[in-house]
C-alpha cells in the first residue's frame, strides 16, 4: 500500500468473499503507516504508506492485523507507534508489535457470535524474520521476536487456557520456496500441540500448502495479497476461509486470487494459475518451486485518475 494508497487505489474492493463478511478478518500489514521517520540505514527495501492507508484497511472490514514482520520498523520506532495508533483509531486491532516486548507478544482478543453463543478468539503474532534493531525489548518498540520460541509457545498455552480459539500468525520461511522448511513444520506442530487451532504464515511471497487435520489448520504461507503488481507465481494468492461451529473448526477453504495490474487481489475460477494455486495449497508444492528471478525495470501503471511509477523488483532477497 506504499504504492496504492497515494494513488487513491483501494486494493480490497474485488476480493471474494469480501473481508467484511467474516466475523474476524486478519491480514499481515507489512509496511509502516506514517508520515514520520527516516528509512532504516542499510535495508534494501523499506515500505511506508500514508495515514490514509489505515482508513482503507478499516473500511475493508479488517478486524485485526499483525505487524510482526520485517518491515513494521522500516522508518523507526515513532513510525511504528503511528502505525499502531492509526490502525486502532479505525477500529483495527494489532498484534505482533508494540511499544515494548510485553505489548508486542500480547494477544488481542475478539468476541464473536450472539450473546448466548459467544466465542472468544485470541490472535497472537510474531516474526522469525527479525532485522537488526527490530525486536521489541523491555524499553524499545518493535516486533515480537518469534525466534524466542519458548515465549511464543508459552503465550499460546496461556491463551488456550483462557479463550475458545487461538490463532497464531507468524512471519517465517524462505522467500519464493513453495514448500515449508522442516524447521517450520516442527514449530507448527509445537504450536498446535500448545493449543492453537490455526497457524497462518507469511513471508515467502508465494503460496505454500494449507493442511487441515483433526480440527486444526496450518497455512504455511498465504503469498502476496495486496502488493506491487506481479504476473508470475508471486502474484498467486488467495483468501483463507475458516468456518467454525462453536469453538470447533469444521471446514477450511482457499479462494484463489491473482494480483491485477494495480497489485490488487481479484478472484479467478479457471486457468493454469487457478490450477497451480490449488495444487500448491493442496500439497503439491515441489512441483512449483520457481526459478530465481532478476531485477525488472521500473514500470508505469495507469489508473483512471492517477499514474503511478513503481519499481517491480523481485529477487531472492526481497523483503516481506
Amino acid at each position: 500500500m506504499d504504492r496504492t494508497a497515494p494513488a487513491g487505489i483501494d486494493p480490497f474492493v474485488g476480493i471474494e468473499p469480501a473481508l467484511s463478511s467474516a466475523d474476524v478478518a486478519l491480514v499481515n500489514v507489512e509496511m509502516v503507516i506514517s508520515d514520520r521517520g527516516s528509512p532504516v540505514p542499510g535495508k534494501m527495501f523499506v515500505f511506508r504508506a500514508p495515514p490514509i492507508a489505515a482508513e482503507t484497511i478499516g473500511a475493508a472490514g479488517i478486524d485485526v492485523v499483525t505487524l510482526g514482520n520485517n518491515h513494521s520498523r522500516d522508518y523507526g520506532g515513532d513510525a511504528l507507534i503511528d502505525t499502531i495508533e492509526l490502525l486502532r483509531a479505525q477500529g483495527v486491532a494489532t498484534v505482533g508489535a508494540g511499544a515494548n516486548a510485553t505489548e508486542a507478544f500480547a494477544p488481542t482478543v475478539l468476541t464473536v457470535g450472539p450473546p448466548e453463543q459467544e466465542i472468544s478468539v485470541a490472535v497472537i503474532g510474531a516474526s522469525l524474520i527479525v532485522p537488526g534493531g527490530f525486536a521489541a525489548t523491555a524499553s524499545r518498540s518493535g516486533v515480537a521476536n518469534g525466534k524466542d520460541r519458548d515465549r511464543v509457545l508459552a503465550n499460546v498455552r496461556v491463551a488456550a487456557e483462557q479463550y475458545d480459539v487461538v490463532v497464531v500468525t507468524l512471519h517465517w520461511g524462505i522467500e519464493r520456496d513453495t514448500c515449508p522448511t522442516v524447521s517450520s513444520r516442527d514449530f507448527a506442530a509445537q504450536i498446535l500441540e500448545a493449543g492453537a487451532t490455526a497457524l497462518i504464515g507469511h513471508h515467502p511471497h508465494v503460496l505454500q500448502p494449507v493442511e487441515f487435520a483433526d480440527g486444526k489448520v496450518v497455512a504455511f504461507s498465504m503469498g502476496n495479497f495486496a502488493w506491487h503488481p506481479r504476473n508470475s507465481i508471486t502474484g498467486d494468492t488467495g483468501v483463507l476461509e475458516l468456518s467454525f461451529s462453536g469453538p470447533d473448526l469444521v471446514s477450511v477453504k482457499v479462494h484463489p486470487h491473482i494480483l491485477d495490474s494495480n497489485g490488487s487481489p481479484v478472484p479467478i475460477s479457471e486457468g493454469f494459475r487457478f490450477d497451480r494455486i490449488n495444487e500448491i495449497v493442496g500439497g503439491e508444492c515441489e512441483k512449483h518451486d520457481p526459478p530465481p528471478v532478476t531485477y525488472a525495470p521500473p514500470t508505469t501503471v495507469a489508473t483512471s485518475t492517477t499514474t503511478v511509477t513503481t519499481t517491480t523488483t523481485t529477487t531472492t532477497t526481497t523483503s516481506g
